[in-house]
């Protein structure tokens, strides 16, 4: 039996999306509740001539201790911020491309949806090895208060 779920209906079209006049109908969220971060609410910072770009994702989070970002790397950039506050633990996924990740006096190559927790307040950094940009997602968690 065929799947009916993915046919078109007739007379049903995909109308264009405007995101400055459809704004999204969402419920107001309640102060303890889910956290929603927007893209267009996003100021990336660009580094590396340009080649990296780091967009935050959600912000600190007070009961989790957790905050998080995209970060693209495009041919040949590297990304090496300075150590994090003692007691950060960050958690990168590839989301796309192959990266160089080293970090606690090691190197690993990382394909897309591989992933690594390693301890951010030592050194470390990200290089693409992509022919094309290298995006992941990473998450800071601060087992220490970093008040």
């Amino acid at each position: 039996m065929e799947d009916d779920l993915f046919k078109p209906v007739p007379g049903e079209g995909v109308m264009p999306h405007n995101p400055e006049t459809d704004k999204p109908e969402e419920p107001e969220l309640p102060k303890d509740g889910p956290i929603l971060a927007r893209v267009q609410n996003s100021r990336p910072r660009h580094l590396d001539n340009g080649r990296t770009v780091l967009r935050p994702s959600l912000p600190y989070d007070d009961v989790s201790h957790m905050m998080s970002c995209f970060l693209d790397l495009y041919i040949g950039a590297r990304y090496a911020p300075g150590p994090s506050r003692p007691g950060c633990v960050c958690h990168a996924t590839v989301i796309s491309g192959t990266v160089s990740l080293t970090a606690e006096g090691h190197n690993y190559q990382l394909l897309e949806r591989d992933a690594l927790r390693f301890k951010a307040d030592q050194p470390y950094h990200f290089e693409n090895l992509s022919s094309g940009t290298g995006r992941l997602l990473l998450e800071y968690q601060y087992l220490q208060d970093p008040a």
